[in-house]
């Protein structure tokens, strides 16, 4: 599967204004386009239980970030219960864009430092959401994501949520991104217009297909807007 949003962002990075995150007052075609991500993921993985969804792109500004953000507030929009976590040890953007904390996070607690309950922020504009931060930016991301206590937690995490996303490094970058792959249940790979080069997609796969990581759809993102037909231009 593929979503295409129509909205213009800076060629430069994705931006982490506030106002890039998904709200009941966000443009009609955008509150639209996550709902039809919303509904081809729960199709995308059938079963009960929670789901554990892994957000990465094949390079930084590809806009991983924003999509991991507004794909579970979508989620938490029809009363499921989300947990969102920032699994980028190395250069974590997440809660910039949520106006919260840092610190403590993800590896303050991972590292026995800190208690979940610390290191866990929720939202008083989505009620079912709570954010696990990155925290402290530690030495070794690799060690720690790939460590027993990182299992201990997404295992605890599954019994308390409907689902729960993972914002992840690019797959190009670092290894970080699928050194999870046996604990998530999809990968949602975001492509930017434009931006993106075919090879970098065609050798994202491939790590992605030798590490047996199940792709579960594409977000292209920064797309042009082409018109929509007349439900888009009425809406606009």
């Amino acid at each position: 599967m593929a979503f295409q949003f129509k909205k213009r962002i800076k060629r430069e990075k994705a931006s982490d204004n506030a106002d890039w995150i998904l709200t009941d007052k966000s443009p009609w075609p955008i509150q639209e386009a996550y709902k039809a991500l919303r509904t081809n993921v729960t199709f995308s993985l059938p079963g009960a239980g929670c789901k554990v969804i892994g957000v990465t792109s094949a390079f930084r500004h590809d806009g991983k970030s924003t999509n991991a953000v507004n794909t579970a507030i979508s989620f938490s929009q029809i009363d499921k219960k989300v947990a969102l976590i920032e699994g980028d040890l190395r250069l974590p953007t997440l809660s910039k864009k949520l106006g919260c904390r840092q610190v403590p996070g993800l590896s303050d607690m991972l590292i026995g430092d800190k208690s979940l309950k610390e290191c866990t922020r929720t939202m008083s504009t989505h009620k079912n959401l709570a954010v696990i931060p990155a925290g402290n930016i530690p030495p070794d991301p690799t060690w720690l994501l790939q460590s027993e206590q990182m299992t201990t937690l997404v295992d605890g995490l599954k019994n308390h949520f409907d689902y729960i996303f993972i914002d992840l490094p690019p797959i190009t970058s670092v290894a970080d991104a699928l050194i999870l792959s046996p604990l998530i249940d999809g990968y949602l790979l975001v492509v930017r217009n434009n931006v993106t080069e075919y090879r970098a997609v065609a050798d994202t796969l491939e790590q992605m297909r030798i590490a047996d990581a199940k792709v579960i759809g594409f977000i292209y993102n920064d797309a042009e807007t082409s018109g929509g037909g007349k439900y888009y231009r009425y809406y606009k």
